[in-house]
């Protein structure tokens, strides 16, 4: 696979981070990387570290659904929600500047669930 197309792919796979809807961003890195990560090591690094941090994002939201239900969870929280939400949105554009620029990028409190 040439090198551009490479580049191209990681970049969506970062990229399906930013899209406002229940399940794109974790299909989107799924499906790059179903698709094309045997085609290319750096496609299917990329693939899989977007879709890890999308899956750990999906665990932490789930933890604070269930501080929700909690008197004292509630602000905390709303917090974290909006904390998660800003942190997945730069970082999805960075991984994708970096991975435009045909270096790697490694998510902060990412868990390593696909290997």
């Amino acid at each position: 696979m040439e090198e551009s197309k490479e580049k191209m792919l990681a970049v969506v796979s970062h990229l399906g981070g930013i899209i406002p809807c229940c399940f794109l961003p974790v299909i989107i890195p799924f499906v790059v990387w179903v698709s094309k990560g045997e085609e290319s090591p750096f496609v299917n690094r990329q693939a899989k570290e977007a879709l890890n941090f999308q899956i750990s994002l999906s665990i932490y939201f789930a933890c604070c659904w269930l501080l929700v239900f909690t008197i004292l969870g509630i602000p905390i929280a709303f917090i974290a929600f909006i904390i998660f939400i800003i942190m997945n949105f730069f970082c999805s554009i960075i991984g994708a500047v970096r991975t435009s620029q045909g270096s790697t990028y490694n998510y902060p409190m990412n868990l390593r669930l696909i290997k």
